[in-house]
């Protein structure tokens, strides 16, 4: 793949003194892990006190990490992603809205990750980050063997528990989550498509063999389809698509292959979900707004709820949480939107979306081609569902993978230059031969 253009997120290295951010970054990559995949895993007292430590110190890390090698871009970047929490503040004063701060960290957890990974990208420990992705993936299939099969949405009934792995073959269950508890499972299919993003692109970057990193994609997508989260299902081949069409190391011929093959396949996906959902509706008189697993019939009655808020509500939301209200299209069901535009719409107004859009395609355009392949995981999970950028932990592991991704970049225009070295030096020795 093409090196992107980082803009100027590639800063000069070296310095003297102890760099911290060196210092600190295994011990919170180690920490990320374990709280990625062993969340399910943990006793309840240990989940919040590892929670804070985990944002907490990465924020702080990011500010280290932002005093260390200033930039003007990343200072750009800071205060854009700034805006949202005083958008937050700004509610609770003036709307007299409530204010989480705690779910605020959490909520510009992956942010200030980004803010680090882009100025320390370097500094990121690539074998520790690579084998410890992996090894998830493996304690992700331990998990899911010996768990019983997850029933979500009475779309299975069963009279006994039916072992985890039975899910693709026993009715709708799905495989048991391993992150986010049982009242989130879908968290588990974001957690498996970044440790998959993570193994990729660690793999590009040239910490594992190519076998382990097959094997490694092979059992992520298992567990993606085990779990059956659809908008997961449907980035994944988004993103494998992306890398199809702008790597290099496959031929023109093939790119046509990948991008027929992409289409058809997510034209299956959608195909399934619909059949899928269809299964366990009691009207069979299917309306449009049901489509979507009743996305479409949610996103029209949200659209309409903005439409009619007064000003300052318009511009400014109505804080953390408050997307979550009951939808006629999920019985009444407390829910979110299932589309990020229009939560952050609800949740930080005009002002609060315009910020929060820009941080990410600011980002998402100084990495140039990798940024394009990356980052359509947040859009595309944004439109179709409660996307990457809203579950901390995930959103967080998905900067490690662009961090990784940044070395693999930087790795291939080191091959490069060396390459044009090496052709250099034999055309002059065969210069000098002919004299």
């Amino acid at each position: 793949m093409a090196a992107g253009n980082y803009g100027t997120a590639r800063l000069d290295r070296g310095g003297t003194g102890i760099d911290l951010v060196e210092l600190a970054l295994p011990f919170f990559i180690v920490l990320n892990f374990i709280y990625s995949s062993f969340y399910n895993a943990l006793p309840e007292e240990y989940l919040t006190p590892i929670a804070a430590l985990t944002f907490a110190g990465q924020a702080g890390l990011a500010v280290v990490s932002l005093l260390s090698r200033p930039g003007w871009w990343r200072w750009r970047l800071f205060f854009v992603i700034m805006v949202l929490p005083f958008v937050w503040l700004a509610a609770y004063l003036i709307l007299r809205q409530t204010i989480d701060f705690p779910q605020m960290l959490r909520y510009l957890g992956g942010f200030y990750m980004g803010v680090l990974v882009f100025g320390h990208y370097d500094r990121f420990p690539t074998r520790l980050v690579a084998w410890g992705a992996v090894l998830s993936v493996v304690w992700i299939m331990l998990w899911s063997m010996t768990q019983p099969l997850y029933l979500h949405s009475n779309e299975a009934e069963f009279e006994e528990p039916v072992p985890g792995w039975w899910a693709a073959v026993v009715g709708n269950g799905r495989l048991a989550p391993f992150h986010g508890g049982y009242e989130n499972p879908h968290s588990s299919g974001y957690m498996a498509l970044a440790l998959m993003l993570v193994v990729h692109q660690s793999w590009l970057a040239g910490a594992i063999p190519a076998q382990v990193m097959g094997a490694s994609v092979f059992f992520s997508m298992v567990y993606i389809l085990g779990c059956f989260s659809t908008q997961v299902l449907f980035a994944a081949v988004v993103y494998f698509g992306c890398y199809g069409l702008f790597t290099r190391r496959i031929s023109r011929p093939m790119k046509l292959v990948v991008a027929l093959a992409g289409m058809i396949i997510m034209g299956i996906i959608l195909t399934e979900n619909e059949e899928r959902k269809a299964a366990v509706r009691v009207d069979t008189d299917i309306k449009w707004e049901e489509l979507g697993s009743g996305r479409l019939g949610t996103w029209a009655e949200r659209a309409f709820m903005i439409s009619i808020r007064d000003g300052p509500r318009l511009w400014l939301g109505t804080g953390i949480g408050s997307d979550f209200m009951p939808s006629i299209m999920w019985r009444l069901k407390d829910a979110p939107s299932h589309n990020v535009f229009l939560t952050m719409m609800i949740e930080s107004g005009i002002i609060g979306s315009i910020a929060y859009w820009a941080a990410l395609i600011m980002m998402m355009r100084a990495l140039g081609r990798l940024g394009i392949c990356l980052f359509s995981v947040v859009f595309v999970t944004a439109m179709i569902g409660n996307g990457i950028t809203l579950r901390p932990m995930p959103f967080l592991m998905f900067f490690i993978a662009v961090a990784m991704g940044m070395q693999a970049v930087e790795r291939d225009r080191k091959l490069e230059e060396l390459e044009v070295q090496r052709r250099r030096m034999a055309a002059r020795l065969a210069d000098r031969d002919r004299y």
